[in-house]
């Protein structure tokens, strides 16, 4: 799986779908945040910077022909707009506005994750590498596993990045926090999915199970994450937490 996947935000107000969006871009792999207004996403873009962002037409507030003018001015983002609205003088507005492209609601899935490739393509974003910060420069000192909190991904000390998505990252702070302390499976859901989600201890063995292949393909070697039946997960060596890869 590609390190380099685009982060994306969505600005959706139809929560069902905003939902449907985020779990099938999370499984494909990408990072991923959502958010139902356009204050909402201002906000939130100040903190978590996305190179794509998924936008809806109809919102509360602002429009989303309001967000992709604004965005206009940043060429290290792309704006794809979803929306209903498929008359020609709504996608020529929507075009107008900033949109890189416009795609008419009930948009295939697949379709859609390969629009936002090819819109991100042309973007010149700084891809996650491990860093001489990682290193005692005086010392020599080996490199510690590191999650980098701005880039979501989790260092070894060969080097090597792994970039996690939304899911992912939470699970290795939650482990990274806990410092060698086992953490239930109920907690671990609670936290990624809320109190209320179904199927939670079942999406939890997939995103496992999922993150270890992913760990085996870009570091070269197992996750230190350890199974303890019928109690949870726990990280078998320590994990710092920094900024930044």
């Amino acid at each position: 799986m590609s390190l380099n996947r685009p982060r994306i935000a969505i600005v959706e107000d139809d929560a069902d779908q905003l939902h449907s969006l985020e779990e099938f871009l999370l499984d494909a792999g990408y990072p991923v945040w959502g958010v139902a207004s356009a204050e909402a996403f201002y906000k939130r873009f100040m903190g978590e910077p996305a190179d794509v962002v998924l936008l809806d037409i109809g919102l509360p507030g602002d429009d989303g022909l309001s967000v992709a003018a604004l965005l206009k001015a940043r060429p290290d983002v792309a704006v794809i707009i979803l929306s209903a609205r498929d008359a020609l003088g709504d996608r020529l507005a929507g075009m107008r506005a900033g949109a890189d492209r416009y795609l008419v609601k009930p948009v295939n899935l697949l379709e859609l994750a390969a629009n936002i490739d090819a819109t991100a393509s042309r973007l010149h974003r700084p891809s996650v590498a491990a860093g001489g910060s990682l290193v005692g420069a005086a010392t020599g000192a080996p490199r510690p596993w590191t999650l980098a909190l701005k880039d979501w991904a989790l260092c070894s000390p060969a080097g090597r990045s792994l970039t996690l998505t939304t899911h992912e990252f939470l699970f290795v702070q939650h482990l990274a926090q806990a410092q060698g302390r086992p953490v239930s499976k109920r907690e671990l859901s609670d936290k990624l999915f809320g109190a209320r989600a179904q199927n939670g201890s079942e999406r939890l063995n997939l995103l496992v199970t999922r993150l270890r292949k992913k760990a085996a393909e870009a570091l070269g070697e197992a996750l230190p994450v350890k199974t303890l039946h019928q109690i949870g997960y726990t990280f078998t060596v320590s994990v710092r937490l920094g900024e930044a890869a």
